[in-house]
């Protein structure tokens, strides 16, 4: 493993056992087994480490959505599929947990949380474009609009899961909220076939 795959594992480790605000680059070097001056090479401070922290999942929605049209002939049902198998990555991966709980900071929500927010909105929107080349959309539905909305209830819902149950409820308030809206968005027809777990 090379050291900046290194450190940013133990970067990840460590802001999880110790939180972010407590955490410090003598220990990410400590778990790493790097110097500090070998870490200063490839990050200069603490935030930019956890910058990188974020950005290394950046993708992550661009791969379950591949993962889900492989699987799934309806990109509705791949789009409301990747938002659980994001929550299964959430609860054992620990870099995806550990990116979703820097996001949150506010040092790092005004530097890195507008281009996530974009890249999940754009992925959710292709989704909901290609449900609609299918018929699966009801006419009136504004893809623009309905992939930020949907965008904003998966990241509320982490919001209040975390705050009300540690997030041992997300997978349930998750199912609730795609029974509720998907509704919204698609044909009755095909909401007869929606899965929602």
């Amino acid at each position: 493993m090379h050291t900046r795959e290194k450190l940013l594992q133990a970067a990840a480790e460590v802001f999880d056992a110790e939180g972010f605000s407590r955490s410090s680059l003598t220990a990410v070097c400590a778990r790493a087994d790097v110097s500090k001056g070998a870490l200063y090479c490839h990050f200069r401070s603490k935030e930019a480490l956890g910058v990188a922290v974020i950005e290394e999942q950046s993708l992550l929605w661009h791969r379950l959505r591949d993962e889900q049209l492989a699987i799934e002939s309806s990109p509705m049902q791949a789009l409301i599929a990747m938002s659980f198998e994001f929550v299964s990555r959430l609860e054992t991966d620990l870099t995806v947990r550990v990116s979703a709980k820097l996001l949150r900071e506010a040092v790092f929500f005004d530097v890195a949380a507008a281009a996530q927010v974009i890249g999940w909105v754009a992925v959710v929107r292709e989704l909901l474009s290609l449900a609609r080349e299918q018929g699966e959309l009801r006419p009136e539905v504004n893809v623009r609009h309905a992939a930020e909305q949907i965008v904003a209830e998966l990241l509320g819902l982490q919001f209040v899961a975390q705050a009300l149950s540690g997030g041992a409820d997300l997978r349930t308030r998750l199912a609730r909220v795609w029974k509720a809206s998907s509704g919204c968005l698609v044909t009755a027809a095909v909401y007869e076939k929606l899965r929602f777990e």
